[in-house]
């Protein structure tokens, strides 16, 4: 036993070295001891004593949390200078590393929607497992500068193979958690890498997370080339599940641009397709798309049955977080048709899969409902709160447009309480953001928000304003709730034009 300490000692001495000449191909800031223990090919216990040793040494830095560690800038050009032929490998071996672990926290975090690499492990590299979506989170959070960098490094060295499929299994994650400027960078590596690496598949992959992306930060025209180019490859190659897949993404965008007629279309040919192919989840998934297209042109009944089916799919699938978007349309849905007690507690359930998930960003999102049911049923204090948890939590997250709809839900509360100057600057504040990202149709509702409240303080030349505002907002819209707000606004404007001496037609 004791010669064997001994050998394992002085494997550990020789690591020292070997370590050293190897930080160089570390793109990130810090490093864990099981990246170094990747790069290295060994066991995390041999490389956690090499550590220390250049710990020790003064050349590297014991950093926060616990466990991780970075090269003393004093010694990067030393590191530099030292690499050997052996690099290649030992790129590999990171890389794959961090598409194993990563793999590993999108199975962990989104179940659902986790997608198989189908790419070997190297036999001396052992990936980062979890049991928590905690831990996979906070591993993430930890992480996540220094895998865009690995991302970047392995497609300058040409591991275009591995890009793009860790390019694949961090969709999931950054989609979950709107990391967009990653999401971003890591989408287009990986299209280049697919390409370059010749696999069509991989290819489109890339290109449907790209297209969503583009979609859910408002860049419509830019997701859309993007969700077509995959359709036309996956159409060439026969793949009928991605086929389906690409025409569920088309039809989101086109709920995006409020083309709920062409929207249901494109869902009714994915959900067709998932059914062909016996797949209930991604059938169910295309169905709820579908019924929120629904719930938007009137259909609120046909909706709430779909819906209610969806529910049940969801959870007999164990797919949490479509289980909670369902239920969350749904409770609008029964919201529309006033029947206030059975959208409260279709909403309740939502936000205890959100709390249950630990996920804050579905329950920030969730919480705009519920604030909405509860002003419909008038209690408009906890309404407030609702409203404010959920502007607190988007804030957080950074996300702008969400803020501005939380902002929106307070300003209403506010008009139907009379108090029509916080209203008006509520609304002001929604709008002012929803014009910065480009959100036509919620800044038109901003604004027609504002022209209400500046009425009521007899601010009748602010209201006019705001009314017209409102109507440029409109143009782009044909959708039947946007014709009918545009009648209303046109309405105003008339009577504006009529008491103030100025009308002729609109």
């Amino acid at each position: 036993m004791e010669s064997g300490n001994h050998l394992e000692r002085g494997q550990a001495s020789g690591l020292t070295g070997q370590l050293f000449r190897m930080f160089s191909l570390l793109p990130g800031v810090a490093f864990a001891v099981e990246t170094a223990a990747a790069l290295a090919g060994v066991r995390a216990g041999m490389v956690s004593r090499a550590l220390t040793t250049l710990a020790q040494a003064g050349l590297i830095v014991r950093t926060m949390p616990p466990g991780r560690f970075r090269l003393n800038e004093a010694f990067r050009s030393h590191v530099g200078d030292a690499r050997t032929s052996g690099d290649d490998e030992a790129l590999v071996r990171l890389v794959s590393w961090y598409l194993h672990t990563c793999d590993w926290a999108q199975f962990t975090l989104a179940p659902s929607d986790a997608w198989d690499p189908k790419c070997d492990n190297p036999p001396e590299v052992t990936p980062k497992s979890f049991e928590l979506p905690e831990e996979a989170l906070r591993w993430w959070q930890e992480e996540r500068v220094t895998i865009v960098s690995v991302v970047r490094a392995a497609s300058e060295a040409r591991l275009h193979g591995l890009v793009w499929r860790l390019a694949g299994v961090l969709w999931a994650i950054y989609a979950q958690w709107n990391a967009y400027e990653d999401w971003e960078e890591v989408a287009k590596i990986g299209v280049a890498s697919a390409e370059a690496d010749g696999d069509r598949a991989g290819q489109a992959l890339a290109l449907e997370s790209l297209g969503e992306l583009y979609v859910q930060t408002g860049r419509l025209e830019e997701g859309e080339a993007s969700h077509l180019t995959a359709l036309e490859i996956r159409r060439r190659r026969g793949d009928r599940f991605g086929e389906a897949s690409s025409l569920n993404a088309l039809g989101l965008l086109e709920l995006r641009r409020r083309r709920f007629r062409t929207a249901c279309a494109r869902f009714d040919e994915s959900t067709d397709i998932f059914v062909d192919l016996g797949m209930p989840r991604w059938t169910a998934v295309a169905a709820t798309n579908g019924a929120e297209a629904m719930i938007e042109l009137g259909q609120t009944a046909e909706a709430a049955q779909v819906l209610s089916e969806m529910v049940e799919v969801f959870a007999d699938e164990g797919d949490r977080s479509s289980e909670g978007r369902a239920l969350a349309l749904l409770s609008r849905a029964l919201r529309s048709r006033g029947d206030l007690t059975d959208a409260r507690a279709r909403i309740d359930a939502a936000l205890e899969i959100a709390a249950a998930a630990g996920n804050p960003m579905w329950r920030g999102y969730w919480l705009l409902e519920l604030g909405r049911v509860q002003g419909a049923a008038w209690q408009y204090p906890d309404a407030l709160e609702s409203f404010e948890r959920s502007f607190a939590i988007h804030r957080e997250l950074g996300n702008r447009s969400r803020e501005a709809l939380a902002l929106d839900g307070a300003g209403e509360v506010h008009l139907e309480l009379q108090m029509y100057a916080e209203a008006s600057q509520l609304y002001r504040m929604a709008e002012a953001v929803h014009r910065e990202q480009g959100d036509r149709w919620p800044q038109a509702l901003s604004l027609c928000g504002m022209a209400r409240a500046q009425f009521a303080m007899k601010h009748f030349q602010e209201s006019r304003i705001s009314w017209e505002k409102a109507l440029r907002a409109l143009a782009v819209f044909n959708d039947p709730p946007a014709s009918k707000l545009r009648d209303e606004v046109i309405r105003e404007i008339t009577y504006f034009r009529r008491i103030m001496g100025e009308f002729h037609e609109v």
